[in-house]
Parts: structure tokens; sequence; C-alpha cells
């Protein structure tokens, strides 16, 4: 009757698994398109090749290619922020004065360990476990994370404080009831502000 093919292998990347895996790198370049306002970058791992007299011989080809609206990209930023925000999963990840999106992941038996995330300066992506599948066991935060942060603070040390630019036109914000998910009425308790790509946000 024409329903979708729901093979495994779609199931499980509409869950955020793949049955082959994936790289850090790419999950980087996926994380980095969300960071670059929706465009995505051919990843390299190199800047140019020179001679020994300095003259550039060869430089990478990177290509660029919008897969997402800027208005989208932002939206994303500002919901990655939230597991950065104290007692959330991510919260040792945060900087002060510094915003920072970051995404924690565990596959099934805590085969694999992820944290991918960014600021408004770097994307990083670190990803902890074996070659061959086994329990990770670990006291406390997520040894992906800690490596994560580690890094990314120490990069970020000397840097100015710094905020993901919203798009100069397409968001509006909304007050929004917890409890509901819909637009806040005068009594509702703890009501906060969203952030909403223009014409999206609830009405109710």
């Amino acid at each position: 009757i024409g329903l979708p093919d729901f093979t495994a292998e779609g199931i499980n990347l509409a869950l955020g698994g793949l049955n082959e895996g994936i790289s850090p790198a790419d999950m980087a370049a996926a994380y980095s398109a969300i960071a670059n306002g929706g465009v995505y970058i051919t990843p390299t791992y190199y800047t140019k090749v020179t001679d020994s007299q300095g003259n550039v011989v060869y430089e990478p080809k990177q290509e660029e290619k919008r897969v997402m609206s800027e208005q989208n990209a932002y939206v994303e930023s500002d919901i990655l922020k939230e597991p950065t925000k104290p007692g959330m999963t991510a919260s040792y990840c945060a900087m002060q004065g510094m915003d920072v999106a970051a995404k924690t992941g565990t596959t099934n038996e805590s085969y694999d360990r992820w944290l991918c995330g960014f600021t408004p300066y770097y994307t990083a992506v670190t990803w902890f476990g074996f070659d061959l599948n086994e329990t990770i066991k670990f006291n406390g935060k997520n040894p992906s994370g800690q490596i994560w942060s580690a890094v990314m603070k120490s990069i970020h040390s000397n840097l100015d404080n710094a905020k993901f630019d919203m798009p100069k036109s397409g968001i509006e914000t909304a007050t929004i009831c917890p409890s509901s998910g819909l637009f806040a009425f005068s009594e509702c308790p703890g009501a906060y502000t969203e952030y909403f790509i223009k014409g999206t946000s609830p009405t109710e």
C-alpha cells in the first residue's frame, strides 16, 4: 500500500545510530555545519603543501554546501546549549562568558561514549571506546566528555568571550509554559523564553 521501507538501517539512522558506525571526523563535520550557520564544509587534515622554498605546490579543495537555513542552525545551536547548564549531562563543558553547544552520546550496553560540541570558535568531537565492542566502565563523568572539556577549555583559555551570532532576520521569541510546551499564560509557573524560526512559535 505504498508504506515507506522501514529497514533496520533506516530506523537506526533515525534514532541516531548506524550499523557500520561513524567516525569522529564525520561527526565533527556534521556539527561544524550547525556551527557554520548551516553550511557544510568538506573536512581536510592539512592546509597546504609547500616545497623547500616555501612555494605552495598543493592546497586541498574544500567544497561548501548549505544544508540547513541560518535560522534553523541558530535555533539548533541554542537548543544544544541546554546540556551544558547546571545539573545537565554536559554541565562540566560550560565555559564562563562563552556560548558552548554540546551533546553527549551513549550506545547500547555502553559500548561507546561521545561528546560532540562547538563554540563560536571551534568544533570538536571525542569518542571513547574499544576497537571491539566492550562495555565501558567508569565512575563519575562521561570519559569522552572529560577529554572534550579539558582540550576545549585549554584552547579557549586566551580567547575573548563570544556568543553565537543570531541571524539578522527570521528569528522570533515566545514565552513558553514548560508543562505544555505551548504559549504561556500569565499563571503558568516556570515560564521561559524560547527561540523559534519566524512563524513557527506556538500561538495556542
